[in-house]
């Protein structure tokens, strides 16, 4: 037959030695449907020649075109475009041989079958990167978040727990040092050397409660630190199973789509709020007596008749129990 110049071949008769049907091509990617020496017919030229032809498709399948060997020069020239002795006829879009019809900038127009394949590993591997700069940004969010909980933030936790405790280890302290005196009083001896003995201890005691304080600020922003480092940790999982398997361009945008959603603040939020300190007992080994109410003070003097008191008033003489903070030893009945 006469080459049909759309490269359509579609009404080739009795001359055509071997036709590849396309059909089964429909809907399947090029690369799937490469030319191979399969593919290869042949037919008559324009000149009632028979040459070789190998058929060119489309993304659908659909043959679109053919390549042949070029006509010999006086023989009508060179039909389509040429190279290395080979001529392309049919739609200009998918020309192998003059790729200049498939500049990407023109969007009428289609990669060539026989570049579809790298096009494609091209848009794989694009895809790919679109992904790995993703995730490589919420690495760089998540380790940048994370830098929060340094060793100032730590430390405080450590100081606040402290602040908390030692208002009670001195309220403790107080209600034992009344313990001792209310003690002696029951007692109704007591010398000095026994109130400095008996208040040392409770000073080596308050100094080891000091001490139990200290530990538990340390223990407490260790806690701290467990909870975050356990939490980063599975972040960092949670988004390393967002990545891997995909096998499409869709597939891969899909998972770019959701490593650039992936929301941590709400974790990092909780995470910075301390925990609860507890109160620690102090000084278990002592009688601990609260404090009293002050007495009220009668400014003025007054009669039981409530007449003002005038003259001179006798002083007091002291007797009875001296201080214990004097620093005098003494025996008192």
């Amino acid at each position: 037959m006469a080459g049909d110049p759309t490269g359509s071949d579609s009404n080739s008769s009795d001359d055509v030695k071997q036709r590849q049907d396309t059909s089964r091509y429909q809907g399947l990617d090029r690369n799937k449907f490469a030319n191979s020496d399969a593919d290869n017919y042949q037919a008559t030229n324009f000149f009632g020649q028979s040459e070789d032809r190998d058929p060119v498709y489309n993304e659908r399948g659909k043959q679109v075109g053919y390549t042949s060997n070029a006509l010999p020069i006086g023989l009508g020239g060179i039909i389509g475009s040429a190279l290395n002795g080979q001529v392309y006829t049919g739609d200009a879009r998918y020309d192998p041989i003059n790729k200049g019809n498939n500049d990407p900038s023109n969007e009428n127009a289609y990669p060539t079958q026989t570049s579809y394949a790298t096009q494609q590993q091209a848009d794989l591997a694009s895809a790919r990167a679109r992904r790995a700069n993703a995730l490589g940004s919420q690495q760089s969010a998540l380790a940048g978040a994370f830098g929060a909980f340094d060793d100032n933030f730590y430390g405080d936790l450590e100081t606040s727990y402290s602040d908390y405790q030692n208002p009670l280890l001195t309220q403790g302290y107080d209600g034992s040092l009344r313990g001792i005196y209310d003690g002696f009083k029951a007692k109704g001896l007591l010398t000095q050397s026994e109130v400095d003995a008996a208040v040392s201890g409770l000073d080596t005691s308050k100094a080891a409660e000091a001490a139990r304080i200290g530990q538990g600020a340390t223990e407490y922003s260790q806690a701290k630190r467990d909870e975050v480092s356990k939490k980063q940790a599975a972040l960092g999982d949670q988004l390393s199973a967002m990545v891997g398997g995909a096998t499409t361009v869709a597939d891969l945008d899909a998972q770019t789509n959701a490593i650039k959603s992936f929301d941590f603040s709400k974790d990092i939020d909780k995470l910075k709020t301390p925990g609860a300190k507890g109160n620690l007992s102090f000084f278990q080994n002592y009688n601990q007596v609260a404090a009293q109410a002050d007495p009220s003070v009668n400014v003025q003097a007054e009669s039981v008749a409530g007449v003002p008191q005038t003259g001179s008033v006798t002083p007091v003489v002291n007797t009875g129990i001296a201080s214990p903070f004097d620093s005098r030893s003494i025996r008192v009945v």
